[in-house]
């Protein structure tokens, strides 16, 4: 829900940006937990004094990347679902709404099990400020 607070302050194009940056965050993250994945990996094989850190790298660097992973794809994910859906049918600006209501379930026109499923239930009824339009970005 802070997103959406987000979004009604700062406007979409802003929101878009800061979770795509925020996104590729979370995959540097990835990358650096990779990293320490490894050199636990290596340092668990070498000697038997640094077998107990190399283990404990290993397990940290694995949750790490884990973790980090998982947010990436959830956070691109949710991005590139409303970025497909932030123009306007009816004269095609992008990103020129105002939302005039959101909330994570039911949606005004039913609901999409998928959606459901994957805990998506979030929706924006959009009202674009060029011609009028309204729809429902999910």
């Amino acid at each position: 829900m802070a997103s959406l607070d987000r979004i009604r302050t700062h406007g979409f194009r802003r929101w878009y940006e800061r979770q795509l940056i925020e996104c590729h965050a979370w995959l540097v993250t990835w990358f650096l937990g990779l990293i320490v994945l490894v050199s636990g990996v290596e340092l668990a094989g070498a000697g038997s004094g640094s077998r107990l850190t190399g283990a404990m790298l290993l397990l940290a660097g694995l949750s790490v990347t884990l973790f980090s992973w998982t947010r990436y794809r959830l956070l691109l994910e949710i991005a590139e679902r409303l970025g497909e859906q932030a123009a306007c049918p009816g004269c095609g600006a992008y990103a020129k709404f105002s939302i005039e209501a959101s909330g994570p379930n039911p949606m005004p026109d039913g609901g999409d099990p998928v959606l459901e499923k994957q805990g998506g239930g979030i929706w924006l009824r959009a009202h674009c400020r060029k011609c009028g339009g309204l729809w429902v970005l999910r």
